[in-house]
């Protein structure tokens, strides 16, 4: 686990803070429901007197659906993605409180999605030089205990799409174990809808969200992280309700478990709502509030980040599609600069040849004193990168891995072969190798 006081920047920013949200932020984040709209519905808050929504573009058949039923058998899936997207407001302020006020919820709930907010926003309010330990108050108007109800629902699985190698192989997976699924695109592009046509699996539902436009004219703090996976999880468990699938199932893998810092007693994780932490606890919720028929889980949580990019590897029709840059995916490209790529190459290296390698990125980023200086922080950096990659371990692995497939692989400037070199110092390979790659599920 990494470990940090505090830096230079996040002073900096607090100072900014005084001015643009000062002390001692005690603002209040209303939740005021949904309201049905002619392609979906609005999901409607209030933050400082003023009003703001995230429109949810639903296919007709689903509108029709959810046009059908009772909304109190679907308030509580309802409440949950209320509060997935709860975090995009905390751009307006460092909300001491989220209200809620269009639904009723248990006490359990209460604790639930109070943790959901400080482990979610951990990582943006770290950036912003804001105190990630204080933690976000959930209250309610009114409380009752939850009836979850008895949902009429089939063995069928709905497969969450990210777009990149991780979906692909829970896909296949999937597919190879002769399960039936339907593909759940949330906010679809080219990457994600390349995936569903190479797997050759047409049964497809396409999900789409517009934030309000007032949340950026009226920010007080920059844009930062926004943990997603609890909005795709959400919006998946409302689309089984209603075509009655019983399965939502997630692509999120082992190492998503480790944080990127411990910050004075409390770990900041970029990928908090991938954990098997927030999986379980929202399980756990959907099994209290809505209804006990639905199973939430990951598919790959049994692997880690490098046992991914091995199976990957092996299905080379998605080579030239996927896309796993998060920066790049809107525009169905590698921006070949940034942590991600370099995790995803670096990984990725040790199982395909040269020119495989090119074939997905374009060119040899390893070629790139950029891509370079990421895996240093990868494998060496105080602060693991605020991305979703693999462990400082699983990193060191594949860079040894690299430089034993392709031994006579040179750079002409810094970082070089022997600043990589240097920073497997001490690091056991061979020990490694067997803890994180030839294990099929590791402690």
């Amino acid at each position: 686990m990494f470990i940090q006081i505090d830096n230079p920047k996040r002073s900096i920013k607090s100072i900014r803070n005084l001015f643009v949200d000062p002390p001692p932020r005690n603002k209040t984040l209303h939740v005021n429901g949904v309201r049905m709209t002619e392609t979906g519905f609005d999901v409607c808050y209030t933050a400082s007197g003023q009003p703001f929504a995230v429109s949810i573009q639903l296919p007709e058949h689903l509108l029709k659906r959810l046009q059908e039923i009772d909304g109190d058998v679907l308030a509580p899936t309802m409440c949950a993605i209320a509060m997935a997207f709860a975090p995009f407001l905390f751009k307006l302020s460092d909300f001491k409180t989220v209200l809620i006020e269009g639904f009723a919820i248990d006490k359990e709930s209460k604790e639930f999605f109070s943790k959901f907010l400080q482990g979610g926003l951990g990582e943006f309010r770290y950036i912003q030089g804001l105190d990630p330990t204080r933690a976000i108050q959930v209250e309610a108007t009114r409380y009752q205990v939850p009836t979850p109800n008895k949902s009429d629902t089939d063995y069928h699985v709905l497969m969450l799409n990210g777009g990149g190698k991780d979906t692909v192989v829970a896909g296949e997976l999937l597919a190879m174990s002769g399960q039936p699924f339907t593909w759940v695109t949330i906010r679809p592009n080219q990457a994600r809808r390349s995936v569903v046509e190479l797997s050759g699996n047409a049964n497809s539902i396409e999900i789409g969200y517009v934030l309000d436009k007032n949340l950026e004219s009226r920010k007080a703090y920059p844009w930062g992280h926004f943990p997603h996976t609890s909005v795709v999880l959400s919006l998946g468990l409302l689309v089984a309700q209603l075509v009655g699938a019983r399965y939502v199932c997630a692509g999120n893998e082992q190492s998503a478990n480790h944080g990127n810092l411990m910050f004075r007693g409390f770990e900041i994780n970029h990928q908090y709502t991938k954990s098997f932490e927030y999986e379980k606890g929202f399980h756990d919720y959907v099994t209290r509030c809505v209804s006990p028929d639905f199973e939430i889980f990951s598919i790959l949580r049994p692997f880690n980040d490098l046992q991914l990019a091995k199976i990957f590897s092996h299905f080379r029709k998605y080579h030239g599609s996927f896309i796993s840059c998060n920066k790049g995916i809107s525009r169905n490209e590698w921006c070949n600069n940034c942590p991600k790529c370099a995790f995803t190459a670096l990984a990725l290296y040790p199982f395909l040849e040269a020119e495989e390698h090119r074939d997905i990125f374009g060119e040899d980023v390893m070629q790139r004193p950029s891509i370079r200086r990421h895996i240093l922080d990868l494998t060496s950096a105080k602060i693991k990168p605020w991305e979703c990659v693999g462990t400082r371990n699983e990193c060191k692995l594949a860079l040894a891995l690299m430089l034993e497939r392709y031994p006579g692989k040179s750079f002409e400037e810094a970082p070089d072969l022997k600043d990589f070199e240097s920073a497997l110092s001490g690091f056991d390979a061979l020990q490694a190798r067997s803890e994180l790659l030839d294990t099929t599920c590791p402690e």
